[in-house]
């Protein structure tokens, strides 16, 4: 028996909470980075995206880099950077 699953695909409001979760460090940031990759593939194995899908497939790309260390446990983009990218996607601005 073949059992189907449906996963609701994230939008920006996702994103924004996903990000508080690794400030708030119940979400670790190399368990973010997993997440906006499988989104990301998805999102490339579309033919067309919605303008909405696009931001949001634009954001998790540039996302992808949160778990990126200069050494272990310190990461390239720091708390603030990440706080930062909150208030940007809250205003409908692409990151970048």
């Amino acid at each position: 028996m073949i059992v189907l699953s449906y996963v609701k695909q994230p939008t920006q409001i996702d994103i924004i909470d996903k990000l508080k979760h690794v400030l708030s460090g119940s979400l670790s940031r190399e368990e973010f980075s997993i997440w906006a990759y499988r989104w990301v593939e998805n999102f490339d194995n579309r033919n067309q995206l919605s303008s909405i899908e696009n931001e949001v497939h634009s954001n998790l790309i540039f996302l992808l880099a949160i778990d990126l260390e200069i050494e272990p446990t310190v990461y390239f983009h720091g708390d603030e950077e990440i706080a930062e990218w909150i208030g940007e996607v809250k205003k409908g601005k692409p990151l970048s």
